[in-house]
């Protein structure tokens, strides 16, 4: 480009050139190197121009000082502007408005820092908007630690990246960021990225959408849309890539916006739920393509700017952090409610599975550590009117309150048991359990008298250990899965002072960061240990499951001691 102008002859002082356009609308996104002459002399260039093009933030208003000499006034001055813009920019009617004066340098900074000003005022009610957006964003996102869900989860991510980005495109527009154009990019797509992606992922669940087809056919157009905006817009040559790449944007974010506007209109017609949410996205959808194609894109109050996709934006914001955010509240105050009951459970638990009692003749040690609140596994020690004491150790399959009910069914069965054998034990709580539980049970019974007569009695739980060695007994089957099961009695001699210890299968299968497990070779090595060392051991190694370890030593001529 290049003009002719006149230079003021009542100029007083150093000169400027001043540039300014509308810049075709495009002001928030606009890239270019340029340089321009007077009189054949360069008085400012921002970016690089080809071979080793770089283009640099264009602004909408500039203004260069003059060398002296360079223009005297009252005369006319040769401006000659050299520009170069990336593909992407490469549309009918974006510097065609650019405009040049030549002035005094101190007026003409005057009035390009009072239009910044007018600029950075414009712009005050979409930051401050923003910015609540960002503090409401978070909100939801300490929500979502306290309550958990997807929804908030992915309404949290969706609040923040879109925030993030729309910051980075305003505080770009006005200057105040001032990054080089690549940075801005990276930013611009990864901000945008997250918000999509997560949008999806939002409306999805929080429609509860089971077309895992039509989610595809959206991710994708998601993908394609920054997939073509990133070759358009850090590619320097107009390629057929490039070329196709720009095409396809529109069309693309079109799609992208008519699948989200069409799923969340069949949530609100069809589904009849979360209606308020669906048509604050519907309205995102819209203006945001509207915006796209510079049609509605704002409104000018006084000296304040709008744009229409941000007020939207705003609102459906500001909707879902109230919807999500009660309905957080109400998971908080209902998880609230069940880690109560979960306590009153454990407490229950207890009572039922309570330490060793003390019984002459015998050493007792025990520890029961649930994986959770409650717990699958259980042990009974019962005294015998003839000083023989029957021990029954046992494990429900599964964790939490379900195995913790079937522990309280076996507990209250023990009590009603007429049998003090093992294997007339182990047969009754069979039938007991049979079609009562989802899984099944393990568990050992042993009658210790006090001549040293060990009779043992095993339904698939882990052998007990004799002094560090694993006894001999034979495995049964587990409870509950057949309606009638025999089970075998091994009988053993126990010496004085011997150790016998009782464990669960929480202690085989503790597994480490490695994946290995305890086993056992470790549990043999160590079940000559107290029932705690055991125990620590197994938790240090990795609990997996609920522990249990019984220790009891056969001590005939005490009176019986609890540890």
């Amino acid at each position: 480009m290049r003009v002719r102008l006149a230079v003021p002859s009542d100029a007083a002082g150093p000169l400027a050139i001043r540039s300014a356009g509308s810049l075709g609308g495009m002001d928030h996104e606009l890239a270019a190197a340029d340089e321009l002459f007077v009189n054949g002399v360069r008085v400012s260039s921002r970016g690089s121009m080809p071979p080793h093009a770089a283009p640099a933030r264009y602004g909408r208003e500039t203004v260069a000082d003059l060398p002296a000499g360079v223009a005297v006034p009252g005369t006319t001055a040769v401006v000659a502007y050299r520009l170069w813009y990336p593909p992407f920019m490469r549309q009918r009617g974006i510097f065609g408005d650019t405009k040049f004066a030549i002035g005094e340098s101190s007026r003409l900074h005057l009035a390009r820092r009072a239009d910044h000003l007018a600029v950075l005022i414009a712009a005050g009610p979409g930051l401050a908007l923003n910015s609540i957006i960002l503090f409401l964003g978070f909100g939801l996102l300490i929500l979502w630690r306290w309550a958990g869900g997807r929804e908030l989860l992915f309404s949290s991510v969706m609040l923040i990246s879109m925030t993030l980005f729309s910051l980075n495109t305003a505080l770009y527009a006005v200057g105040v960021l001032a990054v080089p154009w690549w940075a801005y990019t990276l930013i611009y797509v990864l901000m945008g990225t997250l918000s999509m992606g997560s949008t999806v992922e939002f409306v999805w669940t929080v429609h509860d959408i089971r077309n895992f087809g039509m989610r595809r056919v959206y991710r994708a157009a998601w993908i394609a849309v920054y997939v073509t905006f990133v070759i358009a817009r850090l590619s320097h040559g107009a390629s057929p890539l490039v070329q196709w790449s720009v095409a396809a944007w529109m069309p693309l974010l079109l799609v992208y916006n008519c699948i989200q506007a069409g799923v969340n209109l069949w949530a609100l017609v069809a589904r009849r739920r979360n209606r308020l949410i669906a048509v604050v996205i519907i309205s995102i959808s819209v203006t945001a393509e509207l915006a796209a194609f510079n049609v509605l894109t704002g409104q000018t109050i006084g000296p304040f700017y709008e744009t229409y996709f941000g007020l939207a934006f705003f609102v459906c914001d500001f909707v879902l952090f109230l919807m999500l955010g009660q309905r957080a509240w109400q998971a908080w105050r209902a998880q609230d409610e069940l880690r109560a009951e979960f306590e009153a459970a454990r407490e229950v638990q207890q009572r039922l599975v309570a330490p060793a009692v003390r019984v002459p003749g015998f050493r007792m040690e025990s520890v029961y550590a649930p994986a959770k609140q409650v717990g699958g596994d259980f042990f009974r020690v019962l005294p015998e009117s003839d000083g023989s004491v029957l021990v029954v150790v046992g494990d429900v399959s599964g964790k939490g309150l379900k195995a913790a009910m079937t522990v309280s069914t076996i507990m209250g069965a023990l009590r009603g048991c007429p049998s003090r054998r093992p294997a007339e034990i182990l047969a009754y709580l069979n039938r007991v359990l049979y079609g009562q539980v989802g899984g099944f049970v393990t568990c050992c019974a042993s009658l210790i008298e006090l001549d040293g007569t060990m009779t043992l009695a095993n339904a698939g739980n882990p052998a007990p250990y004799r002094n560090g060695e694993e006894m001999a007994v034979e495995s049964g089957l587990h409870l509950g899965l057949l309606a009638d099961v025999g089970y075998e009695e091994t009988s053993y001699k126990i010496a004085p002072h011997d150790r016998l210890t009782f464990v669960s299968d929480g202690v085989l299968e503790a597994t480490n960061a490695k994946g290995e497990l305890y086993g056992f070779e470790r549990t043999r090595a160590i079940s000559a240990e107290p029932a705690e060392r055991v125990a620590e051991a197994a938790q240090a190694f990795g609990q997996e499951d609920d522990i249990t370890v019984l220790s009891v030593m056969f001590t005939p001529s005490a009176q019986g001691t609890l540890a």
